[in-house]
């Protein structure tokens, strides 16, 4: 089962994130639940988790489990590179794309 969670305050790289997804016009869900995890951001079956902290083994296997591809991006990517997080994510959508056009 998946919803969006609504939640009126995000982290500064979430937020990063969020402006840069939108500025390339890339379609997301913005706090997804996967399962009984919570996902940052859902690019098609991408889970990209905004991260200030170690990952967890058995939530990346949980998040696979259920058909998604997990991906973090630290806190500190994002408010250091945005340019290098925007070339990722459009990596990221550039491959779903092509990932849906082989199907």
């Amino acid at each position: 089962m998946r919803y969006n969670i609504r939640r009126k305050h995000s982290t500064g790289p979430e937020r990063i994130v969020y402006e840069i997804l939108k500025e390339l016009h890339i379609p997301f869900r913005h706090r997804w639940r996967v399962g009984r995890f919570e996902i940052d951001f859902i690019i098609g079956r991408y889970a990209i988790d905004i991260d200030g902290h170690p990952q967890n083994g058995e939530r990346n296997h949980s998040i696979a489990e259920l058909g998604y591809v997990p991906i973090h991006i630290l806190n500190s990517e994002i408010t250091n590179n945005r340019e290098n997080i925007k070339i990722q994510l459009k990596e990221i959508y550039d491959t779903y794309k092509f990932s849906l056009r082989s199907i």
